[in-house]
């Protein structure tokens, strides 16, 4: 078997491989803005999210996910929500910068 066919092979399967995990993480990147803002829209209607915090640890060393969002009257809060589940557990005030 010729070796740059070889090589060439293994160059396509690496760059095939790259392509399916961007895919995957886009995908999971969906799925995970669309569950934060179906639980954050039965919390503060017509609300838009500005960024999401994949990970952040409390207090009590439970990671949860943060969103940043923004109300129709102009003010800014941080949610905060269950990493399993996705669920609201509760927000506070934030400033919008």
């Amino acid at each position: 078997m010729n070796k740059t066919l070889l090589l060439e092979g293994f160059r396509w399967m690496f760059i095939l491989l790259v392509a399916c995990v961007i895919i995957l993480y886009g995908y999971q990147r969906f799925l995970l803005h669309s569950s934060i803002e179906t639980s954050l829209q039965t919390v503060s209607p017509d609300s838009t999210i500005i960024g999401i915090i994949q990970t952040h640890t409390t207090d009590n060393k439970e990671k949860v996910y943060e969103a940043l969002y923004k109300t129709t009257d102009g003010k800014c809060y941080r949610a905060s929500f269950e990493r399993k589940g996705r669920t609201f557990i509760g927000n506070q005030e934030a400033s919008c910068e």
